[in-house]
């Protein structure tokens, strides 16, 4: 009877990469959220620093030019601030809070333009009053942007994304080598073996080639064929001394 054939889904190799597949996707996956996560909060927390150093920084530079009733220092001061590209609004209140001293808010194109202190958005805030000496003479408030945040993640994402293909595929790859040398060549070459002894040729040359589990299969095998060859030789005699 001939070897029966085996489907390439069905193979020893087939069902190995399968499982080294499913297992580095679980692990590598969950690495991969894990270390987004992480990196999702330390940016979101270097923004909220970003907003809160803004805000006391400006608190103190912002004393004389609002004590002095000086807007066009303020305004210059708010546009230097908003150089970096993370600040999204500044918005600066007279005494008490009542109303607006200056206001900078980026439009639609990127630009910072005049405001009317109105921010709404996804956006981190922080806040702090401008002091002089014991008097509050107005507050400050800074609005920082959660684009970056989006930006940062999408990019982690997709790095994350591309270097688990790549870990896939390198261990697919590595592991169907080592397979075909450990596994299936050898299992391969003594099912053929066993193909052969079935037909009856019981000269063979099976050789152990590891020490492992398919090396003592080898010398089962060896052992079959010497223990075959001795029981045919007996039949052989008995249907001799019969005839």
């Amino acid at each position: 009877m001939a070897t029966k054939d085996i489907r390439w889904y069905s193979t020893i190799r087939m069902k190995l990469v399968v499982v080294i597949v499913i297992s580095c996707t679980l692990v590598l996956g969950g690495l991969s959220a894990y270390n987004t996560f992480n990196d999702q909060r330390q940016l979101a927390a270097d923004l909220e620093k970003l907003a809160q150093v803004t805000s006391q920084r400006l608190s103190k530079h912002l004393i004389g030019p609002m004590w002095d009733l000086d807007r066009d220092l303020v305004d210059s001061t708010l546009e230097a601030e908003m150089l970096e590209d993370n600040i999204h609004a500044i918005v600066v209140w007279d005494e008490g809070g009542k109303s607006i001293f200056s206001a900078r808010e980026r439009n639609s194109a990127g630009l910072p333009v005049p405001s009317n202190g109105a921010i709404a958005g996804d956006l981190i805030k922080a806040q702090n009053d401008v002091n002089n000496g014991n008097k509050s003479i107005g507050q400050i408030a800074v609005f920082v942007s959660k684009r970056q945040l989006a930006r940062q993640l999408a990019t982690a994402t997709l790095a994350n994304v591309i270097t688990l293909l790549i870990l896939i595929v390198v261990l697919v790859a590595i592991m169907a080598i080592v397979m075909n040398q450990v596994i299936v060549g050898p299992i391969t070459r003594l099912a053929k073996h066993a193909d052969t002894i079935s037909h009856g040729d019981l000269k063979q040359n099976i050789v152990s080639e590891s020490n492992d589990e398919i090396g003592q299969l080898a010398d089962s095998f060896q052992r079959m064929q010497v223990s075959l060859r001795v029981a045919f030789k007996r039949i052989y005699a008995r249907a001799k001394k019969a005839a």
